[in-house]
């Protein structure tokens, strides 16, 4: 944890949480996905290169992803057309791109892991406070790493950002998530995530008080930001400590 005052979170009554990089970790680098998939179907998709595939891909995704929070495309549509659009506009066959998707979802699910002591607070925390997970992304991987880990069994409701029709940062995600909480004050809500601004400024635009999840010390916000390494060290900050 940072070196600061210990913040007073007496009046804390709900406590939520961002998934990927809080709960969970994803134990590839990228590029390692991205290798892998492209050899499975680097026969069909000769002369093509990696990195021609992807190069166009990540702007074809990028596009699809705002297809979506636009509320143009559902989000099963816009993830699969990352892929479509990219195949069409390459001159290969799209007919590839479902199997590409399927394929892609496959691996991220294969090198997620649960940070060691994510059960362990989620736990400690259950009998305290109102706990839930609020998450960006598709509706369809990340409801499979949620089942994955079972932890809507940790927690009190978990939300995808694709099901309330908001994505972080926008405060009205973060609202909807206060409503499924049983609408608890903002600023008796904990929210903890590592992103600086979907996370950080999208709380604290809310009216949360947000915690910064660092665990490689990546960032540096300022001592008004509350800012823990590891998830257990969450827990001395609250009162009564749950441990």
């Amino acid at each position: 944890m940072n070196n600061q005052t210990k913040p007073d979170f007496t009046n804390i009554t709900t406590i939520l949480f961002d998934m990927d990089g809080t709960l969970i970790e994803h134990t590839w680098q990228l590029s390692a996905i991205t290798h892998t998939l492209f050899d499975r179907f680097a026969k069909q998709l000769k002369p093509l290169s990696h990195d021609d595939f992807f190069d166009l891909f990540w702007q074809k995704r990028n596009d699809m992803w705002y297809m979506m929070v636009d509320g143009i495309l559902d989000g099963s549509t816009a993830a699969k057309y990352s892929y479509t659009n990219t195949l069409r506009t390459l001159g290969q066959n799209d007919a590839l791109a479902g199997a590409m998707l399927a394929y892609w979802n496959e691996l991220v699910l294969k090198e997620v892991a649960t940070f060691e002591d994510t059960y362990e607070v989620l736990t400690a925390l259950q009998s305290h406070y109102t706990t839930g997970i609020l998450t960006n992304g598709y509706i369809t991987l990340q409801r499979a790493k949620i089942n994955q880990f079972n932890l809507a069994d940790y927690v009190d409701f978990t939300l995808v950002s694709e099901e309330a029709g908001y994505h972080k940062p926008d405060q009205r995600v973060f609202l909807k998530a206060l409503d499924l909480a049983g609408n608890p004050h903002p600023m008796h809500t904990l929210y903890i995530g590592d992103n600086p601004i979907s996370d950080i400024e999208g709380a604290k635009n809310a009216g949360l008080f947000p915690i910064l999840m660092d665990p490689r010390d990546d960032f540096s916000l300022g001592p008004e930001v509350v800012k823990i390494r590891q998830l257990r060290q969450l827990l001395p900050l609250l009162k009564p400590s749950p441990q």
